[in-house]
């Protein structure tokens, strides 16, 4: 379990990372690479909307989390029911893994073959 200060500070540590991602792809570049992935029908093991992540920038990224943050206990804990404790460790599973997935689709936006490749893998060819 995360104590309450290691858990402010991984917070902290993730929003900061968030914030020096560099700069925001133009806007054209985000609906198209959405729009591409919807086609795909792309589902990263994210805890929110799809279409809503598809289209995050940075700023948008850390209104999410604030939700996350600010989510009932009882939502939070859906997976560990009967350990209170475990929502702070969850609330930082749900925040990383869309850190993970939206550094992914950063690299979609700016076109990188590479991680188009992944894409294209997992869900063209499979």
């Amino acid at each position: 379990m995360v104590q309450k200060d290691d858990f402010i500070d991984k917070v902290t540590l993730l929003k900061n990372e968030i914030l020096g991602l560099g700069e925001e792809a133009p806007i054209i570049n985000i609906e198209a690479t959405a729009t591409r992935l919807e086609g795909l029908n792309y589902s990263p093991p994210i805890s929110i909307d799809l279409a809503t992540f598809l289209r995050l920038t940075r700023k948008t990224l850390i209104v999410e989390i604030d939700k996350i943050l600010d989510m009932p206990d009882k939502e939070a804990c859906a997976l560990a029911p009967d350990d209170p404790g475990k929502c702070q460790d969850l609330r930082i599973q749900f925040i990383s893994v869309l850190l993970f997935y939206f550094k992914q689709i950063i690299r979609l936006r700016s076109g990188d073959v590479e991680a188009w490749d992944e894409v294209d893998e997992m869900y063209v060819h499979d």
